[in-house]
């Protein structure tokens, strides 16, 4: 039962692997351009069956503040809390089709990638290294108002963060991180078969320079 398991797996392996020949004997035949295409998307769809995202991130800091006014005294808490904000670009949603291959000057040739844009996925609040200040009057006290306050700025934390994150200089940042890691992985896989092409990605929202 073993052998018979092990010649299907030999078998299998035999198989794919004439498979993957075929495939590149056809990808040398084709024109620079179709070969360069079909190459990036074929890396981009690996990477996407594969569940794997361009991920990038951002450190920010967020200050939230809670303040309570009564006639018998005022309270006021101040919280200042680093954080980690994660982006991704998600390789699912790059449209392979309209991967563009051109020769722009003799010896130069580039291929365009568009991209969804960079989405936050996940906020992490460093709440251990966070500053808390408070402010409390002669009445009010620390267990109770001082407490109460301080509950809820932590509640503001994480939202507060995404808000930064999402700012238009943090956004800014994150695309020119992934733009980076995509251009490196691609240029690292088509100059690996042979094909020297400088990749220039760039968001769909921002249009190509």
């Amino acid at each position: 039962m073993e052998q018979a398991k092990w010649k299907w797996g030999a078998l299998a392996s035999a198989g794919a692997a004439a498979v993957l020949l075929a495939w590149l004997v056809a990808d040398r035949l084709l024109p620079p351009g179709e070969k360069v295409v079909r190459q990036a998307s074929a890396t981009l769809l690996r990477l996407e069956r594969q569940q794997q995202l361009i991920t990038t991130r951002a450190f920010i800091q967020a200050v939230v503040r809670q303040r309570s006014e009564q006639w018998y005294g005022n309270a006021e808490v101040i919280r200042i809390v680093p954080g980690t904000v994660h982006y991704a670009v998600d390789l699912a949603a790059i449209d392979r089709d309209k991967l563009e291959y051109v020769e722009e000057s003799p010896g130069r040739r580039v291929l365009h990638v568009p991209l969804p844009d960079v989405k936050v996925v996940a906020v992490d609040p460093d709440l251990a290294r966070a500053e808390t200040i408070r402010s409390l009057d002669l009445m009010r006290t620390q267990g109770g108002a001082g407490n109460e306050l301080e509950a809820a700025t932590e509640k503001m934390v994480r939202p507060a963060l995404e808000q930064a994150g999402n700012s238009t200089q943090a956004l800014s940042v994150a695309r020119e991180q992934a733009i980076a890691s995509i251009k490196y992985l691609l240029e690292s896989v088509l100059n690996a078969t042979g094909a020297a092409v400088e990749v220039k990605p760039y968001f769909k929202s921002e249009g190509r320079e």
